[in-house]
Formats: structure tokens, sequence, C-alpha cells
């Protein structure tokens, strides 16, 4: 009789603080996709993917274009064994954009005198936050 029988097939997805860290992070990034990212109603689908290199930038496909896909390795990290290398790659990809609209954003509202503080929205601050979570739950094993 042998000690140890294998199992095969996939085993459930053990419900623990990274996955629920990963699913929150997920979760705030898709609810940045749909709420203002700047004062005055300002969206992402408003906001051309150029303004992360060109502050000047008015036309041109959205930030949607960056976010949407990062939202998906997000939310696929979030609930697939293993994807704490997806999780970390869409955490990393969301604060980069985060990180780089709000340098333009600071350098262009600067340049009028005003404050970045003011500029900026909730929806920001949902995406900053859910990379956050991301990026800590990537290490999920450590918690």
């Amino acid at each position: 009789m042998a000690l140890y029988q294998r199992r095969r097939g996939i085993a459930p997805v053990a419900l623990g603080p990274a996955l629920v860290l990963g699913a929150l992070g997920a979760v705030g990034v898709i609810i940045s996709l749909f709420l203002s990212w700047r004062t005055a109603g300002v969206h992402l689908s408003d906001i051309p993917v150029a303004f992360l290199w060109d502050r000047g930038a008015t036309s041109g496909p959205s930030l949607l274009i960056f976010m949407i896909p990062l939202a998906i390795i997000l939310t696929i990290g979030a609930f697939v064994p293993f994807g704490a290398r997806l999780r970390l790659f869409g955490a990393i990809g969301t604060l980069v954009v985060v990180v780089v609209f709000a340098y333009q954003l600071h350098r262009a509202v600067d340049a009028f005198g005003g404050s970045l503080g003011d500029a900026l929205d909730t929806g920001f601050y949902f995406a900053g936050v859910g990379g956050i979570l991301a990026l800590v739950s990537a290490w999920g094993r450590r918690l």
C-alpha cells in the first residue's frame, strides 16, 4: 500500500490574503475605468494615450487602450492558480500609467500655476490604490 497517493487534476484555488488583495486591486482598477481622473469630469476616454509622453496632446486613442488590458490581466491573475506573476505584471503596468499620468498632469497644471492635488479626481486614486494592492498581493506567499 502506498503511503502517498497522487492527486490528478487542478487543485481548487485557496482563498487567502493574497487573492483577496489581488481581487480588491482588480476591482479598484476596474472602478477607475468608469470614474473621472481629472477634475471637471475628465474620464479616461477623454485623455489621449499620447498625454503620457506629450503633455500637450489633445487627440488620439484614449488611455483605455492601456488600462482595459491591465484590468483584465489583474482580474485573471486574481482568480487563477499561480496568478502572482500576472498580478505583478498588471500592478506594475497600472502604477507606471498612474505615475506617468500624475507627472505629466503636474507639469501641465504647474505651467498655469495650479496644484496637482486639485486637478486629480477619484478615478486616479482608485487606480493607484488598486495597483498598490495588486502589487502587494503578488508577494502573497509571504503574507
